[in-house]
């Protein structure tokens, strides 16, 4: 981190008037003490009332979560712990119809199909599916049990899908075959082998520590801890914790400091190595075709081979990069929610080309004209299909929904609340939705206007259903008529009861 390097990220941040940015660079450098040189940058601010960013402060970090859940698996397949329970051995072709009570697919061949290294490598055959992940009950088993309502997309191994509930299904593991919770067995084995004291999968404890960074524009503020999602992208960490990480990664599963093994070396490779395929021709010239391993991704950057993973929760996102053949490591901490992924890439990239020598591309030039062609392209795509002056009227009354329940198994059950073209004003004869169409937060998602280039009246204008719909990122469904029987419709969620409970709002109808 030259003081060239640090000039850049101080101008790309304010560049993009973004908050703030945590940065390590670890490097194997045997003239050291302990064969590690690792260096922090910190930039902005890590909180609403002004908190610097420092190397210690705590980032939710999303699906780079998903490599600690892949090193559970293989540690648990090291231990041949199926083996004692079950008189055989677990391995990364066991399929989970043999491990998990609860597994059922829809398709009945991908339910007895689809083993460990399908899950890891998303190769399932199942699109997302992420807003059927709800706080349940039952927690992960529960989730595990509802699989079966969902539609697959592909047929097994016939493509790469992300999916986050193949991860959480795998999160169960330790305590189906071992007795010990997920988040436990990550602590025991991972985190305090690697002394990262600071990581944890709850976000009180995060909050307590007083070093959790606040998202922006959107903060992570989920209240369910050791039930779903902690697999998949649960830990909160720091920069200076995971400098510890990334060594072990770069030290092929060694503990930088005594040099005892944390993880298996075969288990390091294993999750780098490429399963499936997600882009068969590269995206710049710069760049190889991209794999996936196990919670990894792989490619090389100019020439230079690198084995990553991103992580995107709302008001977070994160990067963690390692060059394996040249020592070499970058992580990237943002708590911007719009601009995160532009900025880390150009660092780490920027960063890379310091390291490598090689003269610097112009990284964010190029995706500043990725973004504006994004944007131009969904601007050509409303304006080709505005809303008809004189829309034609649905088959039944919009209103007539109200009052209605619609369950999938998986999905939950939702029931609309009619808006109607006044939006302070909902149907009287349903006093839950009454009661929801008034609260704070649905109005200030009615009253925020389209899109930049509508008014607030245009808006308002248009009958509305609004469905009150608690999933890990949402809180509610909206759905605005557009013409007959079709509506658009949008998922969204609102964080102003959070924010309101932190001391943040102040009355005004921009909090």
């Amino acid at each position: 981190l030259s003081p060239e390097i640090d000039i850049f990220i101080q101008q790309v941040l304010a560049e993009y008037n973004s908050p703030g940015l945590s940065v390590a660079v670890i490097r194997r450098n045997e003239t050291y003490p302990t064969g590690w040189l690792t260096e922090f940058g910190s930039y902005g601010v890590a909180k609403a009332d002004g908190s610097p960013v420092t190397p210690d402060s705590l980032f939710a970090i999303a699906s780079n979560s998903k490599l600690f859940l892949a090193f559970s698996v293989g540690l648990l397949i090291e231990n041949q712990t199926l083996a004692e329970q079950r008189g055989r051995e677990l391995s990364w072709k066991t399929p989970a119809l043999e491990i998990f009570p609860q597994w059922g697919l829809m398709d009945k061949d991908m339910e007895r199909i689809v083993n460990i290294q399908d899950m890891l490598s998303h190769r399932t055959g199942m699109p997302r599916h992420d807003q059927s992940g709800r706080p349940l009950e039952g927690g992960v088993p529960e989730m595990i049990s509802k699989l079966r309502y969902l539609r697959p997309s592909a047929e097994v191994r016939e493509t790469w899908q992300y999916n986050n509930l193949m991860y959480e299904t795998l999160s169960y593991l330790p305590e189906l075959l071992v007795g010990q919770a997920y988040e436990s067995y990550i602590n025991e084995h991972i985190f305090k082998s690697l002394d990262m004291s600071a990581s944890t999968y709850s976000v009180a404890a995060a909050e307590d520590s007083g070093n959790m960074a606040h998202g922006y524009v959107r903060s992570m503020r989920d209240e369910i801890t050791g039930k779903i999602w902690a697999g998949a992208g649960g830990v909160i960490t720091s920069a200076r914790d995971l400098s510890m990480w990334m060594a072990m990664l770069l030290g092929n599963g060694k503990h930088p400091l005594t040099n005892a093994t944390v993880i298996p070396e075969k288990l390091v490779k294993h999750a780098a190595e490429g399963f499936s395929v997600i882009d068969g021709a590269p995206s710049y010239p710069e760049l190889g075709i991209l794999v996936y391993g196990a919670g990894q991704e792989r490619y090389t950057y100019r020439g230079h081979d690198l084995i990553e993973h991103g992580g995107s929760n709302p008001g977070f996102k994160t990067q963690v990069t390692r060059f394996p053949d040249d020592n070499l490591g970058i992580i990237v901490l943002s708590n911007d929610e719009e601009f995160g992924p532009e900025i880390y890439e150009i660092v780490i990239r920027r960063i890379a080309d310091h390291v490598f020598g090689l003269n610097p591309i112009d990284w964010k030039t190029r995706y500043q004209h990725t973004s504006i062609k994004a944007k131009s392209v969904a601007e050509k795509v409303a304006a080709a299909l505005p809303r008809p002056k004189i829309p034609q009227p649905p088959t039944h009354p919009i209103s007539s929904l109200q009052g209605s329940s619609f369950m999938h198994p998986a999905y939950g059950v939702i029931q609309p609340c009619y808006v109607g073209t006044d939006a302070a004003s909902p149907s009287p004869s349903s006093t839950t939705c009454a009661s929801f169409i008034k609260d704070a937060a649905t109005q200030q998602i009615l009253r925020t206007p389209l899109t930049e280039n509508s008014t607030l009246e245009d808006t308002l204008s248009i009958p509305t259903l609004m469905i009150p719909y608690s999933g890990f990122f949402s809180t509610h469904i909206m759905l605005r008529h557009f013409s007959g029987n079709l509506f658009n419709g949008s998922i969204l969620w609102s964080n102003r009861a959070t924010r309101e409970k932190e001391g943040y709002h102040n009355g005004g109808r921009d909090d």
